[in-house]
């Protein structure tokens, strides 16, 4: 017997995540034919910068990396986000607090939709989110990002959705000024 509240979430998940790969210019979504519709994902990020530790144990800036998501069957009623998401590479040792391969750590409550998964994977691996409070997934990580200069975060301040409609701004007449 399927769950039609459970399908109608994966359909909307779906299309919202077909909507916003199609409005970014980073987001390649790859939908696993699993089903229909989908419960598994791929998500590829590419042209956003993040940091990785280099083979020589540099801290260098690199611009792609993929996650795999994955809904299962009770996730609108519980949610375990190891889970959830998994990270793919393509570089073996990305370096943020929130990711230790396969995993990453972020707040994912049951229902959370595909759309914010992806921003919050997005803004991790970019530095726009991060907490340093703790340690962390990667030690290290937390404890180096604890000393950076705040203005050196975050690494990649692109927005994940190109901005769809012109701007309504227009400059203000002497008149407006005044």
């Amino acid at each position: 017997m399927k769950d039609k509240i459970f399908e109608a979430f994966l359909r909307r998940q779906f299309e919202e995540g077909k909507a916003l790969a199609a409005s970014s210019d980073a987001l390649e979504l790859i939908a696993m034919p699993d089903g229909d519709p989908p419960s598994r994902y791929i998500a590829h990020f590419e042209r956003c910068n993040g940091l990785v530790r280099d083979a020589r144990g540099a801290i260098v800036e690199f611009d792609k990396f993929a996650v795999g998501i994955w809904f299962a069957d009770d996730h609108l009623r519980r949610v375990n986000p190891a889970q959830v998401l998994t990270y793919l590479g393509p570089h073996p040792d990305p370096w943020h607090p929130n990711l230790r391969p396969p995993f990453i750590c972020t707040h994912i409550e049951p229902g959370t939709g595909l759309v914010d998964i992806l921003y919050a994977c997005f803004e991790i691996w970019t530095w726009n989110l991060f907490a340093t409070h703790d340690e962390g997934l990667n030690h290290a990580a937390s404890q180096r990002s604890r000393k950076q200069d705040r203005n050196r975060f975050p690494i990649d301040r692109r927005p994940l959705q190109r901005r769809t409609a012109p701007s309504q701004a227009k400059p203000a007449t002497a008149r407006e000024v005044v």
